[in-house]
């Protein structure tokens, strides 16, 4: 790419970063502010950067997040974005690899490297169907598949129905906020739990939900499910997004007929040295 360079991002480029990174979102997923760009890593990483390739009028056409892991020395890119411009995209992909050495095994698409309390919503993973030309380019330079999950959303509009018997228990959580969603015996035993995570006011996150393992296959899930959908839009959300492992059959099945619609799968990649 003729005229092009990689090089820090500066505060006035901030407004760009955030563009790029909107563009890429799935639906769901609440619109990046001015914290993802400024906010410390979290613990047990080191040597963070953020950098942006501009074109010959030092207009931003890209943007990835490295860090590195002192734990196991692994290089992390974090986020990459570049309008799904395979040249913009393959460009960044090796100067993240120069930048973080050649002696490092790589990850992709981790995630935002601030405290998970934060940013509850930043899943990690590339979407595949959203953006192949980036998982394309991750692709061509070395990077293979490392994990998978499948993305799920349900919009609240319709209103859910309210849940009729039996109600469950609400408890707050602070860190990150949110819900949790408890359903009881009659002796005062846990039979299931869900938890449920804010994020801009009109998107939740559904983070948990499980059943405790003598009384499945009863509906008990169903009903769980039904109880989050309305707490959260009681409550003001638009929609509820949630994730599973992609081979999980059971949480995929209950999300489905939950209401939710399998968006996409998002993918981590790696690469060896």
């Amino acid at each position: 790419m003729g005229g092009v360079r990689v090089r820090a991002m500066e505060p006035a480029d901030h407004q760009s970063v955030l563009a790029l990174i909107a563009a890429d979102l799935l639906p769901g997923q609440p619109a990046p502010d001015a914290y993802l760009l400024a906010a410390p890593a979290r613990d047990g990483l080191a040597k963070t950067s953020t950098l942006v390739l501009t074109d010959t009028h030092d207009v931003v056409q890209g943007v990835m997040h490295c860090a590195s892991r002192p734990s196991d020395g692994a290089g992390l890119i974090g986020w990459i974005h570049g309008h799904e411009d395979f040249d913009a995209l393959a460009a960044l992909i090796a100067t993240s690899r120069a930048h973080l050495g050649p002696t490092r095994t790589l990850f992709a698409g981790t995630g935002p490297t601030q405290t998970p309390e934060t940013v509850p919503f930043a899943l990690p993973g590339i979407a595949e169907h959203r953006r192949p030309a980036t998982s394309r380019a991750l692709q061509a330079a070395g990077f293979t598949p490392a994990t998978s999950r499948r993305y799920f959303h349900h919009p609240l509009t319709p209103t859910p129905t309210a849940p009729v018997f039996p109600m469950a228990e609400l408890r707050p959580l602070a860190d990150p906020p949110g819900v949790q969603v408890i359903l009881m015996e009659t002796d005062g035993t846990e039979l299931a739990t869900a938890v449920l995570h804010i994020g801009d006011g009109d998107h939740w996150l559904l983070w948990h939900l499980a059943v405790r393992a003598d009384r499945r296959h009863r509906g008990i899930g169903s009903h769980m499910l039904a109880q989050c959908l309305h707490t959260a839009h009681t409550r003001g959300a638009s929609s509820v997004i949630a994730h599973t492992d992609e081979d999980d059959a059971t949480s995929i099945g209950l999300l489905t007929s939950g209401g939710f619609t399998s968006v996409d799968t998002l993918t981590v990649y790696h690469r060896r040295p």
